[in-house]
């Protein structure tokens, strides 16, 4: 089948020849019958160049189509632990309060300042002495001049009826011949004014307290 282009160039072709015959009123001469081929000719030329330049495909809808847009879906929120509320500790009402005497029986001093205490030399009625110079603080309780002092403050609970480790190691500094340490397993006694009197002189009542709490450490 011819195309369309070209047929439509041949129709003009032979009506522009019609009208030229017809108005000349005579058969065309043979110059000009070859210029009216050479005419056909360009136009065959100029239809085939067309066809081959003309598209031959019949456009169609290319339109891309556009992503349908997704609504984000919610992200779930874990939920929040909820702290269960502790117990409060509720003290027990039935504990008696510590009594007066419960609460003096108890040394109040510091114990490391009390091994300073122990340790240095005071001017006393019987000359220049310190605790550590008679009494040894080895767990053997190994005796010296006077008694070893390891667990002291346990053997002080029963020394004397009535008073308390406290009150008898306060004692036994301040008025050491108010009670005279038994014999020990030698058998040999512990003589009267073997320890100076005048530790209540000599030493503060702070200086008191630190000594006792560093005995009660002696165990």
């Amino acid at each position: 089948m011819m195309p369309r282009v070209s047929r439509f160039f041949m129709l003009v072709s032979i009506i522009v020849g019609a009208l030229v015959i017809s108005a000349c009123g005579t058969i065309a001469t043979p110059e000009y019958a070859a210029d009216m081929e050479s005419t056909q000719i360009a136009q065959l030329a100029t239809a085939d160049y067309m066809t081959a330049i003309a598209p031959t495909l019949t456009p169609t809808n290319t339109a891309i189509p556009t992503s349908t847009p997704i609504p984000p879906t919610a992200t779930p929120i874990p939920p929040t632990a909820t702290t269960a509320p502790t117990a409060t500790a509720v003290p027990p009402t039935d504990v008696p309060a510590p009594t007066t005497a419960a609460v003096a029986a108890a040394p109040s001093g510091d114990p490391v300042a009390g091994q300073v205490v122990f340790n240095q030399s005071y001017t006393t009625t019987s000359g220049q002495w310190a605790c550590s110079l008679c009494h040894s603080i080895s767990p053997d309780e190994l005796r010296g001049i006077g008694p070893g002092q390891w667990n002291v403050a346990i053997r002080a609970e029963t020394r004397v009826e009535g008073q308390s480790a406290y009150e008898y190691l306060h004692t036994a500094i301040v008025a050491p011949n108010d009670f005279i340490v038994p014999p020990d397993a030698s058998g040999v006694p512990y003589p009267a004014n073997l320890m100076p009197q005048n530790y209540a002189e000599v030493l503060t009542e702070q200086e008191l307290e630190d000594v006792i709490a560093y005995l009660f450490t002696l165990q």
